[in-house]
């Protein structure tokens, strides 16, 4: 199951977000997230792929796991999904109740995975605002 970490694991570190597949898991570096369901995995593994190759280039990246910053990751994950729902359920927010059946509620809707107008997640993405941290 280490294998399955959830592609969407920042957003589920927020007590906004949450998944009936996701799994806390505790590494030295801090804890993650493991999906307990491989067919969701894969969906959502597709998702945040495609959701990245419409986002990189606006933000004028290239996928390299070492020079693309971890904040533009978060944005594309919570950008991302939140648009994803104000897409299916015309319902702008700040939270999703359930990562996995908003991906499955998209794929029903559009008619397959492959089918989510990507492209249209973009604006939902750029514009995303990550939390400031505290300076101590």
């Amino acid at each position: 199951m280490s294998d399955l970490i959830c592609p969407f694991s920042a957003t589920l570190a927020k007590d906004d977000f949450a998944c009936k597949h996701a799994e806390q898991i505790i590494r030295r570096g801090g804890a993650e997230f493991a999906c307990r369901s491989g067919p969701q995995h894969a969906d959502c593994r597709g998702l945040f792929e495609q959701l990245k190759n419409v986002a990189l280039p606006l933000f004028d990246l290239e996928d390299d796991l070492l020079q693309v910053p971890h904040g533009v990751l978060q944005k594309i994950q919570f950008g991302g999904l939140l648009g994803l729902q104000r897409l299916i359920a015309d319902r702008p927010g700040d939270k999703v109740d359930d990562i996995a059946s908003l991906v499955e509620s998209a794929s029903a809707h559009f008619g397959g995975m492959d089918a989510i107008p990507h492209d249209r997640l973009a604006g939902d993405i750029t514009r995303y605002q990550l939390a400031r941290r505290r300076r101590r």
